[in-house]
């Protein structure tokens, strides 16, 4: 392959990840894992102390950034994978061409560069993204390599261990030893609070109530979402005219697709950035239909220009709202005063962490707290919200908070008249115990 061919596509795939970082929304899970990486670099230990219910590989990985200040350290862990990003382009492309020949490796490497839901999740601080990087490595190695990319794999994300099934025939006794590294690497946080790793990790995913009672054709429409069907659709065409199915990274991979489709049926749950880890499958596969694209080469570029154009249009989410909440933060919340935010990325804009002082637990997530008090068998994610026992450990922090930041998720994980009994409107979203 031509490394220059190949890097112009991964600067491609750089900037649609990098340019929107500074305008581009801090969603909630962005701002519980690197406020859980800062917390940590304080003192405040993952699962003992605070809520975190994924293994601790992206803790790992943003750890070192948990050290600066937090509205500079997010910003800097965004930059840092959106460089994650363009390893995955350049890995996707090398992967495809060593398989099916240069001019796959290419179009594959375009397509994983122009994948929306991939494009999206790597300018944010995910797991989808350092889940995809080791997935890639898995597939690109073998023996004790692919074992140790595959533990790796599994301490980013309980999927990881899907990654490490499907290379069961290639890797046999590897793919084993991967599992066991996955577990080792979680040893060090699960000993500090093996009651608390437990539940948080297995517990919570395990006992997850539904989202909402989304229909058979609701969940696969978004699975196979619009947006990146144009790749979907030009995987199934390179998977059928390959000759190259049976080679055994081939045969992994489409396991991986497979498993994959059926896990984010099942799931009780089912958000955007989940779909990165479809881009490898469908991305590989899409590079075996380059004979295709050649023939039909006008209509291929038109036909590559939807999910091109999607990843444009998802450039332009902003996050004014989250921003004027944090202004109003900086102006009107003194600097030693308590404040507790549902969303904690609006505390990382305004230069906060999570409160950690005092005897009542530390809330990063407060969402995954409350499902977990809530206890099992709920009915729907409303259904827990709304059981008091759900607010035991949130209550407690709330008890030592002098403000509070009132927004959407603050009336669905509490109520509006709880906010209105225990606090008054200060200035904005920003309101002031009673």
């Amino acid at each position: 392959m031509s490394r220059k061919a190949l890097l112009g596509l991964v600067l491609l795939g750089w900037a649609l990840r990098l340019l929107p970082c500074a305008w581009y929304d801090l969603d909630y899970d962005e701002g519980v894992h690197y406020s859980t990486a800062a917390l940590w670099a304080q003192g405040v230990w993952p699962y003992r102390d605070t809520v975190f219910v994924h293994p601790p590989g992206l803790l790992y990985a943003l750890l070192p950034l948990g050290w600066l200040p937090p509205d500079t350290g997010w910003m800097l862990a965004r930059l840092a994978m959106t460089a994650v990003g363009a390893l995955n382009i350049y890995l996707m492309g090398r992967l495809s061409g060593r398989i099916f020949g240069p001019r796959a490796g290419y179009l594959a490497a375009l397509c994983y560069a122009i994948y929306p839901e991939a494009a999206s999740s790597e300018r944010r601080i995910l797991l989808e993204p350092l889940l995809n990087t080791f997935a890639l490595a898995l597939l690109s190695t073998r023996a004790w390599k692919a074992a140790w990319w595959g533990g790796c794999a599994l301490s980013v994300k309980a999927l990881g261990a899907l990654w490490l099934f499907s290379s069961l025939p290639r890797l046999r006794g590897w793919a084993v030893l991967g599992g066991v590294i996955g577990v080792m690497l979680c040893l060090p946080l699960a000993l500090a609070s093996p009651h608390d790793f437990y539940i948080d990790v297995f517990w919570f995913q395990t006992h997850r109530p539904s989202h909402g009672l989304d229909s058979t054709l609701e969940r696969l429409w978004d699975i196979f979402d619009p947006r990146h069907l144009a790749i979907t659709l030009l995987a199934l065409v390179g998977y059928a005219r390959s000759r190259q199915r049976w080679d055994p990274v081939a045969l992994q991979v489409s396991a991986s697709w497979l498993l994959l489709v059926v896990a984010f049926f099942l799931a009780p749950g089912h958000f955007f950035h989940y779909r990165a880890q479809l881009a490898i499958p469908e991305c590989f596969w899409a590079g075996a239909a380059v004979e295709t694209v050649l023939r039909h080469r006008r209509f291929a570029a038109i036909w590559l220009i939807v999910p091109f154009g999607f990843v444009l249009a998802l450039c332009m989410k902003t996050d004014t709202e989250h921003i004027q909440r944090a202004q109003t933060i900086r102006e009107h919340v003194p600097a030693g005063d308590t404040v507790f935010a549902f969303e904690p990325s609006v505390l990382l804009r305004a230069g906060r962490l999570p409160d950690w002082h005092g005897s009542a637990p530390v809330v990063t997530d407060s969402y995954g707290m409350m499902l977990i008090d809530a206890g099992p068998n709920q009915a729907s994610v409303i259904a827990a919200m709304a059981n008091p026992a759900s607010r035991t450990r949130v209550n407690q922090r709330l008890a030592l908070s002098k403000w509070l930041v009132v927004d959407d998720r603050a009336f669905e994980q509490v109520s509006h008249d709880w906010c209105m009994a225990h606090y008054r409107p200060y200035y904005g979203d920003v309101w002031l115990a009673r």
